[in-house]
């Protein structure tokens, strides 16, 4: 088996980007014939030779590609480079300032070689800070109908763990969209699995760094932005969903969006309960007939979302954080 690692980076912070290196060192390959980091300078002025350099010394059997873009394009135009000029049967995409964990690649692989259903796999998140205290556990859901049902609302699978079947994926023709602030994931992850299983691994593949400079860190307080929205609108499109303003605002208002919980505290506190249950029976019975995600699933993704927020609104206080068993 063949594998190709896809860091798109600019301007890293290096200490940051060394760490992501040497946990690539650290990891296990022993079940790949080949393996290659092919590394993308998205049109940035620090090339990270000295990073790139010990790299190299200290694996010296892991070939790097740079890749050097002479303008910045995005993040999604580094990827799809990255991706196109990959070798390897698996892709696995990286994040320039996030460290994989040691086994992440080999059961990723192996979990999609088991599976040749699957066009790809992530797993879970552990989320750390910049003094390496561990804050969370990011879960996801790991069968494809419950991804399927949770992308109506929000990115169910982490870019920076993912990997994919490269010859489902070519065949798909599916690429990043430029330009989309942070949504471009959502928007692959929701095309990738018209065309293939999806899946994430019920265990931590990558440590999620989070620090100020990163660009969700720094959305994390905005309301969901025209693209977000762009992305709601267009999977309750595939449901079959009459869209109109309203729905569109309760849908948004209730969605779990995972950098942000509530998107507008006032907005989504002044919602009335006849929009919400007539948001609830309208998804339910749209995709009764359509068949878009699997029904069962999304009536109990709907009921619960609909039951905190009542328990938020029963609580007479805006500031009140919600919390459930399961």
């Amino acid at each position: 088996m063949k594998l190709s690692i896809v860091v798109p980076f600019k301007d890293p912070d290096p200490v940051h980007f060394s760490e992501m290196l040497a946990g690539i060192s650290a990891a296990d390959f022993s079940i790949f014939s080949f393996v290659e980091l092919v590394l993308v300078n998205d049109g940035g002025t620090e090339r990270c030779q000295q990073e790139i350099a010990d790299f190299s010394r200290i694996s010296p059997t892991l070939p790097v590609r740079l890749i050097e873009l002479p303008i910045n394009r995005g993040v999604s135009h580094a990827r799809n480079i990255g991706m196109a000029e990959s070798q390897g049967d698996w892709i696995a995409l990286h994040d320039a300032d996030d460290i994989s964990m040691p086994d992440r690649f080999v059961k990723s692989a192996l979990f999609l070689q088991q599976n040749p259903e699957l066009i790809a796999v992530a797993g879970d998140l552990q989320v750390f800070n910049e003094h390496d205290n561990v804050l969370f556990m990011r879960l996801f859901p790991p069968d494809h109908d419950d991804i399927c049902v949770d992308n109506l609302f929000y990115c169910a699978m982490a870019q920076t763990a993912l990997m994919v079947n490269r010859a489902l994926w070519s065949k798909s023709r599916v690429q990043y969209t430029d330009k989309m602030d942070m949504a471009q994931d959502w928007d692959f992850m929701i095309r990738l699995g018209h065309h293939g299983k999806l899946a994430n691994l019920a265990i931590p593949l990558v440590r999620y760094r989070q620090h100020p400079k990163q660009r969700s860190s720094a959305i994390s307080g905005e309301a969901a932005n025209s693209h977000v929205r762009g992305i709601w609108a267009r999977q309750l499109g595939y449901l079959g969903a009459d869209i109109d303003p309203a729905l569109l605002q309760v849908h948004g208002h209730l969605s779990p969006y995972w950098l942000w919980q509530i998107s507008d505290i006032e907005q989504a506190w002044a919602l009335s309960p006849r929009d919400v249950d007539r948001w609830c029976q309208h998804l339910i019975s749209k995709n009764r007939i359509s068949q878009y995600v699997d029904q069962a699933i999304l009536g109990h993704k709907i009921s619960r979302l609909k039951r905190h927020w009542q328990a938020w609104i029963n609580s007479g206080d805006p500031a009140t954080q919600i919390q459930s068993l399961f």
